[in-house]
């Protein structure tokens, strides 16, 4: 079984989100409340909140040194230029994933569309966190990754 994430160096968690679908090979790194996004080929950041340009060489080095294992492992993404949905709270019940958003929505998925998270105890649901300000979601407790992006598709 292949795991969202593929690589931890120091403070930083590189992973990809699960679900979403057949798009150009990615990475996605995240430290806490900042995050980015690099396309594999060539490697290049596509989004950044929160990392330094220094930083952001920094993760490029990373992503280069280990570009093919993050390969094998199918990453994909998108880039928008458009306004980027942003979470802000996330809650359950018995069937669905619930995820509130800044501007106020409120969207819903199966959770049969995350076995991670529907096999997973209510005490490990509860424990996540947003990743780079709401653009995602952790659970670092069964290492789930949810964009919230996907989630809109």
């Amino acid at each position: 079984m292949v795991m969202p994430t593929v690589l931890r160096v120091g403070k930083y968690r590189f992973f990809f989100f699960s679900g979403e679908g057949n798009e150009p090979a990615h990475i996605h790194v995240d430290s806490g409340d900042d995050y980015a996004k690099f396309w594999l080929d060539p490697v290049q950041a596509v989004r950044s909140v929160g990392y330094s340009a220094n930083e952001l060489n920094r993760l490029r080095k990373i992503v280069v040194k280990n570009g093919n294992y993050s390969r094998t492992n199918g990453m994909n993404t998108l880039v928008t230029k458009k306004s980027i949905p942003m979470a802000s709270e996330v809650w359950f019940d018995t069937d669905k994933l619930y995820v509130r958003l800044l501007d106020g929505r409120e969207i819903s998925a199966p959770l049969e569309w995350f076995p991670r998270l529907r096999d997973a105890t209510n005490a490990q649901r509860k424990k996540w966190r947003l990743i780079g300000r709401g653009i995602g979601i952790h659970w670092p407790d069964i290492d789930e990754d949810v964009s919230v992006e996907s989630l809109l598709k």
